[in-house]
């Protein structure tokens, strides 16, 4: 395969046919075989059981088990189940169509990301050296009926004795009942790689911000504002060539520390990966290396002190400088100014002259939005970058990726730099803590005329009591098995109805964020938002209100202690508690599932063996148990109460990180000639 982004022929041949064509040799690096058979023995688990099971009835047990085991074994963490209702994508290489058994998938949206950033397809979901194809198609399953996935992301594999390894990375959707799902139909057809000019993966967000996503606002008066926008393309032209320059400086510095870490020493193999195509052989690194078997920290030093770091910082300048001017829209539009001014400097001719003119102002104009654009995306990866330490304390799962990722949405819809990054964080935040953030639209409000706003506002003060009453209507549904979802199975009944109240709440999440963006433009204006219907109206924050002498439940609280009262209740009156005893337990499992709300949802509650303690299960989250004794040691509304306190607490959170990352920290980016 001349391809060199794939297996080389020469090392394929070393193998016979068979072994290559059915992976003979093919190891996954993901979860263990005890974590997977751990993870069968849960309520998630056993419903991929079940799923298989329903797929191959006649399929005895054992085989069963080690068909789930191979698929799980395949992610680098176990996967967390979800509901699912949109169609899933899968590569395979050219000319060839998809197992209908294949539980490999992937979100259409992930994929197109990959290829849009210049991916290895082969690499990134770890494909065997059998399927590995210059080109690939893209098939598509679609779901009957809403159903179960099991996500996780794809592990680092091996293959031929070592010799080939992929990093994996994607995210994937294990579809363990195909029959779920309509047939698949062919999407299209995919290189196997983007080949962007520039690589590295710090280099992607700067791609992006340097215009590959760039799209036109407003207009600029040509003839007065391009040396205006001149000043801020030299910003945005600093901020990639340092990006370029940082990027190739941590990948060779990765590269050598990580390598001697690994083994302990560089061999002097190892002298001609270090060779610069500028400067020649890399003597002392190499040397020094080689010699002194350097670990980690002493190839750090080495590296700090040699040529090679003053090269990749050189490379990286050079690199990120082609990419200003070639890659990126911005920079290829501040080719074609300087150029359209040079020739009305040497033309005299009228008529040449006036077409030129027409042409430096549409040209002038799309380079004045684009260097704008990009300099308000600057400004942002700024204010993301200030906030990430506290964030990411506070939500370790989310990756800086997805972070710019969502900023550069939020600023290609027009808005400011720092209402950018609010979006971004929460848009990024939910992937991974639904709901933890308060939901900033992309929609930019503060765009819109004072009747357009009043008309968005109608809007949704009616989607979101819709919402409400939607969410606590479901919540009140005690047991769908008897009526929504008559003949499924009572689990699996449970299951959709608590999909069903996460859909629900996710619904009136989106709705508040966007009604209070529209009340806080109209608090821009000076003007006094709209009255507010009285459901709607905020509620004192300083005392649990109450009902009837109890606390009231917000709808995601309802629904677990529904939830805690069906499963511990048989268990519990077994042991000889009473109903007062049973509702103390079961109003702490709501109090100690809110203070682990941002851990996920909250799947079940289980009963220890010995009736002792109480397990609560997650989304994407070890289990966590709190004491039986200890729950009866206060009556239930005061763990109600404390339920209320924790959540309050929890908005005030909340708010003071949403008005922190609102605070005008710091400056705009610096001008300054690159």
């Amino acid at each position: 395969m001349s391809d060199p982004n794939l297996t080389p022929e020469t090392l394929k041949q070393r193998y016979p046919q068979d072994v290559v064509a059915k992976s003979k040799t093919f190891v996954t690096r993901g979860v263990g075989k005890e974590a997977a058979l751990s993870f069968l023995e849960t309520p998630e688990g056993e419903r991929y059981l079940d799923l298989l099971h329903e797929a191959s009835p006649n399929t005895p047990l054992p085989e069963l088990q080690e068909r789930a085991i191979n698929q799980i074994t395949s992610g680098r963490e176990l996967p967390r189940m979800e509901m699912l209702d949109e169609p899933l994508v899968k590569i395979v290489p050219k000319g060839q169509t998809p197992s209908p058994y294949s539980p490999f998938w992937a979100k259409p949206a992930d994929l197109d990301a990959a290829i849009q950033e210049g991916r290895n397809l082969s690499q990134h979901f770890a494909l065997p050296v059998g399927s590995e194809s210059p080109q690939y198609d893209v098939y598509r399953i679609t779901p009957k009926a809403p159903t179960e996935v099991f996500v996780n992301t794809v592990a680092p594999t091996s293959e031929l004795d070592g010799q080939v390894s992929k990093p994996g990375g994607a995210r994937q959707y294990l579809t363990p009942n195909r029959q779920l799902y309509e047939p698949h139909e062919f999407v299209k057809a995919v290189d196997n790689r983007l080949h962007l000019p520039v690589k590295g993966h710090g280099i992607r967000p700067a791609v992006k911000a340097a215009g590959v996503l760039g799209t036109a606002y407003g207009a600029y008066d040509a003839k007065h504002q391009v040396d205006t926008a001149i000043d801020t393309a030299r910003s945005n032209r600093e901020q990639w060539v340092r990006g370029g320059e940082e990027s190739a400086n941590q990948a060779v510095k990765t590269a050598v520390t990580g390598t001697a870490a690994t083994v302990g020493a560089i061999p002097g193999a190892a002298a001609g990966t270090l060779t610069s195509p500028v400067t020649g052989p890399v003597g002392p690194v190499v040397g020094g290396l080689a010699t002194g078997g350097a670990a980690a920290y002493g190839a750090e030093k080495l590296y700090e002190d040699s040529r090679l770091q003053q090269w990749s910082k050189t490379l990286g300048r050079e690199v990120g400088q082609i990419g200003y001017d070639h890659v990126s829209k911005e920079g290829r539009l501040l080719r074609q100014v300087n150029g359209l001014k040079e020739d009305l400097q040497h033309t005299t001719d009228p008529a040449e002259r006036a077409r030129l003119q027409t042409c430096l102002d549409t040209t002038s104009a799309a380079f004045g939005q684009e260097a704008e654009r990009n300099g308000r995306y600057f400004e942002g990866r700024t204010g993301i970058d200030q906030g990430w330490e506290a964030m990411h304390a506070r939500f370790p799962k989310v990756d800086k990726d997805d972070v710019n990722d969502a900023l550069a949405r939020h600023i290609d819809a027009g808005k400011q730099p720092l209402d950018a990054v609010r979006g971004a964080y929460s848009d990024a935040v939910n992937e991974r803590y639904p709901r933890a953030l308060p939901h900033e639209p992309l929609e930019n409000y503060r765009a819109l005329s004072n009747a357009q706003l009043a008309e968005k506002h109608r809007q949704y003060v009616g989607e979101v009591a819709q919402d409400r009453r939607a969410v606590e209507a479901l919540a009140a549904n005690k047991d769908s098995h008897n009526n929504i979802d008559q003949g499924w199975p009572k689990a699996l009944a449970q299951q959709r109805q608590a999909g069903r109240v996460q859909d629900g709440l996710n619904e009136l999440w989106r709705d508040t964020g966007h009604l209070g963006a529209i009340r806080e433009a109209y608090k821009e204006r000076g003007l006094p938002p709209p009255e507010l219907p009285a459901e709607l109206k905020p509620r004192d924050p300083q005392a649990a209100p109450t009902r009837s002498g109890q606390t009231t439940l917000t709808p995601e609280q309802q629904r677990h202690h529904a939830l805690a009262r069906e499963q511990l209740t048989p268990g519990l009156r077994a042991r000889g508690l009473d109903d007062e005893r049973i509702d103390r337990v079961s109003a702490a499992a709501v109090s100690h599932a809110q203070a682990h709300a941002q851990r996920g949802e909250v799947r079940a509650f289980h009963l220890s063996k010995d009736g002792e303690r109480i397990a609560m299960v997650q989304a994407g989250a070890p289990v966590s148990e709190f004491s039986v004794r200890d729950a009866q040691a206060q009556p239930a509304d005061r763990h109600l109460a404390q339920a209320h306190q924790t959540a309050h607490a929890q908005t005030q959170d909340t708010a003071r990180t949403t008005e922190a990352l609102a605070a005008p920290t710091h400056a705009a980016p610096e001008r300054a000639m690159a």
